[in-house]
């Protein structure tokens, strides 16, 4: 089902697809769920032990996260100032150096996805950003630096174990991108409750991929940074992107991901409704035109209102095959993905693709 908006054509600059949850399309509730992934996803973990030993990997996390569209787009003195910044917040320091007092406003729009902890305790509005000597600049925090470095502390903890619950030594960057997609999927549910305007959780939490990846429920908007931001942790290339239905009643967002140097559409929030499937997994344009009706010149990628569909077209059909298999199960010994046209992994095999 599509959310109704009241947004007028006259105001579809892409700015507004991520400004309120309100616009958000939720996972089509009609779909038939396919069986449980969970039961796959033991007897999976339960053959491959046997076969191979398989050691959690042990990660450490990574404070500087910044997807290399930015970097290409904006330079490699804006991604050192970006994680000057992300150093300033994470150690809660009470101001940064940044050589462009412009950057700043880009660094907290961004950071939603690259550093989600700053959209609920660091902020500032534009005209409040106050110099306290030459490129330096005051931070604001929303709780007393104890109470906040916790949370620092906290967030960071919550990153290593939800990448360690997924991925295991020797996994490839496939492997990593799949394995993150399915336990997310698997994590995740729908909240339809932080539809409305002004939402804040029953934890205090605002609609943000920060929330997503301390819960485990959200919205396509926080559902899609959450994901990309995982990625980004463990070296995979990850942005989101977002836009309207060709008929400007709904908005959505989801991610673009770097698979073996191209990028392709990922859509985890549709896809919590059928969690055994890769329907919406390595989407190329067309495909994810068709899978929503979304009007792909006006797609907004990232958070900066100055990067789009044009400037990164998506053509490749590498993983038409997955789309639509009923089943899948990745083997870790032979690093393959194993697509099926059953439920359960054991009927006829679809298409066996290489992870390495």
């Amino acid at each position: 089902m599509k959310r109704k908006l009241s947004l007028s054509v006259a105001i579809m600059t892409l700015v507004m697809v991520f400004a309120s949850c309100s616009q958000a399309v939720t996972p089509d509730a009609t779909t038939t769920a396919t069986v449980s992934e969970t039961t796959v996803e033991t007897s999976e973990s339960t053959t491959e032990t046997t076969k191979k030993e398989l050691k959690p990997l042990d990660h450490t996390f990574n404070p500087h996260c910044l997807s290399e569209i930015y970097v290409n787009k904006y330079g490699k003195e804006f991604e050192e100032n970006y994680y000057r910044y992300c150093d300033a917040i994470l150690s809660g320091a009470d101001t940064v150096k940044c050589d462009k007092k412009q950057w700043l406003s880009m660094f907290r729009d961004i950071s939603r996805t690259y550093l989600p902890i700053v959209n609920d305790y660091c902020y500032f509005f534009d005209e409040d950003i106050k110099a306290v000597g030459k490129d330096e600049y005051k931070l604001e925090y929303g709780l007393p630096k104890e109470e906040y470095l916790k949370k620092v502390e906290e967030f960071k903890a919550r990153i290593e174990d939800l990448i360690e619950r997924a991925c295991f030594e020797g996994d490839t960057p496939f492997e990593m991108t799949l394995a993150l997609y399915k336990s997310e999927g698997l994590r995740l549910s729908y909240d339809y409750d932080a539809l409305g305007d002004n939402y804040r959780s029953p934890e205090g939490y605002g609609v943000s991929p920060y929330r997503t990846l301390m819960t485990d429920k959200g919205i396509c908007q926080e559902i899609a940074g959450a994901y990309a931001y995982l990625l980004m942790q463990v070296g995979i290339d990850a942005i989101t992107s977002g836009g309207l239905t060709k008929d400007s009643s709904a908005a959505h967002e989801w991610t673009l991901v770097k698979i073996d140097g191209k990028y392709y559409h990922c859509d985890l929030t549709f896809q919590l409704n059928e969690t055994a499937t890769l329907r919406y997994f390595g989407m190329d344009d067309s495909q994810r035109e068709k899978e929503g009706d979304w009007d792909m010149q006006y797609n907004n990628i990232g958070m900066t209102n100055d990067i789009w569909h044009k400037d990164l077209p998506i053509e490749d059909k590498r993983f038409k095959p997955l789309w639509t298999c009923m089943s899948y199960c990745i083997d870790r010994e032979k690093h393959t993905l194993r697509c099926y046209d059953s439920y359960d992994c054991t009927g006829n095999l679809i298409v066996e693709v290489p992870l390495s």
